[in-house]
This record gives C-alpha cells, sequence and structure tokens, in this order.
C-alpha cells in the first residue's frame, strides 16, 4: 500500500473516531435536555389547567363577595400546587442539569454517561410523587369548583381537605429528599404518601356538610310547623273556652 493510501487510510479512521467522540455527548445532552423539558412542560401544562378552572369560577359565578372569595381562594390553590410540583422535580432537574454541565465541560463521554444513569431513578420517582401531588390537588380543585352551589359551612370543608393535601404534600417533600439522599426509606414514604391521599375523601366531606346543612334546616322547618300547629291548637282551644263562656253566662241568664 502506497504511502498516500496509508494517510489517506488515516486521515478516515481519525476522522470516524472524532465524529463518533463529538455525537456520543451530544446524543447524551440531547436525552437530559429533552428530559428537562418533558418535566416542565409537563407541570406547567397541569398549572395551566388549573388556572382555567379559576376563569371559569370568575366567569360563571355571581359577582357577589363570598363567591369572589371562592376563586380567590381557587386561585391560591393553583399558586400553591405550581410551588408544589416545582419542589416535586426540584432533584430530578438538578441532576439533570448537572449532566448538561459535565457534558460542556468533559474531555470525554463516559465520564457524564453514569451521571445521566444517576438522574434516572430520580426522574422516575419524581412522576411517581407529582402523581400523589396532582391528584389530591384535583379534590381541593373539584371541591373549590362545587362549593358555590353547596351552603357556606361546605367551604369548611374544602378548606379541611386542603389542609389535608399540605400534609401529603409534605410526606412528598420528604421523600424526594430521601431520594437525592439514596436513603432507603424513600419508597415506603412515597408509598405512605399516596396512601394518604388516597385517605382524603373530598365528595364525602362536602356531601357530609351539605347534608347537615339541609337536615338543619328541615328541622327548623318542621320547628316552625309545629310552632303553627301549637298556635292554632291554643287559638282553638281559647275559642271553645270562649264559647263555654258565653254558654254559661246564657244558662244564668235563662
Amino acid at each position: 500500500m502506497s504511502a498516500r493510501k496509508s494517510c489517506a487510510f488515516a486521515l478516515l479512521f481519525a476522522l470516524g473516531c472524532s465524529s463518533q467522540t463529538n455525537t456520543e455527548p451530544a446524543s447524551e445532552a440531547s436525552r437530559a435536555g429533552t428530559a428537562l423539558q418533558a418535566i416542565s412542560a409537563h407541570d406547567e401544562e397541569k398549572v395551566a389547567q388549573c388556572g382555567h378552572a379559576v376563569t371559569r369560577c370568575e366567569e360563571q359565578l355571581p359577582d357577589a363577595a363570598p363567591h369572589v372569595a371562592i376563586c380567590e381562594r381557587l386561585a391560591q390553590h393553583c399558586d400553591e400546587l405550581q410551588q408544589h410540583l416545582s419542589e416535586v422535580r426540584e432533584h430530578a432537574v438538578g441532576c439533570l442539569n448537572g449532566v448538561l454541565a459535565c457534558q460542556e465541560t468533559a474531555s470525554e463521554q463516559a465520564e457524564c454517561s453514569r451521571d445521566l444513569t444517576a438522574c434516572e431513578p430520580l426522574q422516575a420517582g419524581a412522576e411517581e410523587d407529582r402523581a400523589t401531588v396532582v391528584a389530591c390537588s384535583d379534590k381541593v380543585e373539584a371541591c373549590l369548583t362545587r362549593v358555590a352551589s353547596l351552603p357556606d359551612a361546605a367551604a369548611g370543608s374544602c378548606e379541611n381537605l386542603a389542609a389535608a393535601c399540605e400534609r401529603v404534600n409534605e410526606l412528598v417533600a420528604q421523600t424526594g429528599r430521601e431520594r437525592a439522599q439514596g436513603d432507603e426509606h424513600a419508597n415506603e414514604h412515597a408509598r405512605q404518601a399516596h396512601d394518604a391521599m388516597q385517605g382524603v375523601d373530598a365528595d364525602d366531606d362536602v356531601d357530609d356538610d351539605a347534608d347537615d346543612d339541609a337536615d338543619d334546616v328541615g328541622d327548623a322547618g318542621d320547628q316552625g310547623q309545629n310552632q303553627g300547629r301549637d298556635r292554632v291548637d291554643a287559638g282553638a282551644a281559647g275559642a271553645g273556652k270562649s264559647g263555654q263562656s258565653h254558654a254559661d253566662v246564657d244558662d244564668v241568664d235563662d
């Protein structure tokens, strides 16, 4: 083989190695970037849906103080949801950002491949925790959406529900910190958070309050009816006594 051909093969081989070295890190960076976009987009979509519920609340409910307060509380709930979702994805996002930073500075792709693999459990855990947070949030949102058509006391049930979900969110936040630290108790606490979320029942609380109010109204109505009957009976008795008195007077006259 001539020296010229040998140089040509050597050049092609060098170009091939260089191309492979440049392409693989770009692929790792692309995967990390795609994962970051997916996490953020997923959360932004959910927060936007909550915002639409606020808009519907403001458009459909009468412009009266109790209803305005309900819509304002729903808007506050959406802000709280956004904060909780940010906390849920925090550790996975930090890991993925670390991968991207490594890809920009590392001389070899192998130095960063393990970092991306380490992010995968955090991503999976964040998705699990996110589902728990969203499910509990949906219960609060549904309660606040319904409460406008129910007695005022039902609003208290929504606040109780929101407080229960805050306790769930605290468990979720603890789980995320444990995952980031490699704590073996993370999965157990994630299950506890999910079970606590399932134990939160919006419909029962709201319906119970509505039934209680309806019972109160019914009791008040029954009491009013009984009082009315008592007055009628008293009047009839008085009339009877009056008639008897007149009869006695007539007898005396005779």
